[in-house]
């Protein structure tokens, strides 16, 4: 492969990783105390396991004991008639079946260290889950706190921006409906006269210039931070 083919599909790796969201600590946190849990059955299965085969060998070592006390009275009895060679079969078969007893004797020690150790193993590892699902617990707790507290800032972020904005409606409807009163009432005090008159079209001309400039005044006044009434 080329080294620009290479880097190429360096560079498409790299951009497809950064295109990933990046992971839920919270998932993690699960699928980690849950892979915990799985070990645990699994070591609780491996202890159950060595513990039946602790006990296979140990009736197969008390079965060649029964079978070696068997044997060594067969070859009393075997005495006991003068019976010889009868003896020596007897004896001959229980020293072979002894050798396997005494075999599967050792193997059964060796089970029940090993036992004994996965079973040690076994409580310590349960300790260390219960740490770890105490930990996880209150990770969860702080981490729903945390959740709750942001969602109520969120929340009291989002009323300060609402209440400003409806401040803000209210001062243009205040503007509105002055300016609408205002020219209702220009309206009423010039019906008397012919409205198409150049005396009233000045008067009226006079008094939207009059209405514009308070306005643009007040205007001026709530740019600079001052009180509209002063």
């Amino acid at each position: 492969m080329s080294i620009r083919r290479r880097l190429g599909r360096i560079v498409r790796a790299n951009r497809s990783a950064r295109q990933q969201p990046p992971a839920d600590p919270m998932q993690t946190l699960d699928e980690t105390y849950a892979n915990q849990l799985d070990l645990l059955d699994q070591a609780r299965r491996s202890a159950a396991d060595v513990a039946a085969n602790r006990r296979r060998v140990e009736l197969l070592a008390d079965q060649a004991a029964a079978e070696v006390a068997a044997l060594d009275r067969a070859a009393e009895q075997a005495v006991a008639a003068g019976n010889d060679d009868g003896a020596r079969q007897a004896l001959q078969r229980s020293i072979a079946v002894r050798k396997r007893m005494e075999t599967l004797t050792a193997q059964r020690q060796q089970l029940d260290d090993q036992v004994r150790g996965l079973e040690q193993t076994l409580v310590r590892l349960e300790h260390r889950i219960e740490d770890s699902r105490l930990h996880y617990q209150s990770l969860k707790a702080n981490h729903s706190a945390a959740q709750a507290a942001l969602g109520m800032q969120e929340a009291v972020n989002s009323s300060g921006r609402q209440a400003t904005d409806a401040r803000e409606a209210a001062r243009q409807a205040e503007q509105e409906a002055r300016s609408l009163q205002a020219r209702a009432a220009a309206y009423e005090e010039l019906a008397w006269s012919d409205p198409d008159s150049p005396q009233v079209r000045q008067a009226f001309e006079e008094l939207e210039t009059r209405m514009a400039a308070e306005e643009g005044l007040q205007q001026l006044k709530e740019r600079k931070g001052l009180n509209p009434g002063q």
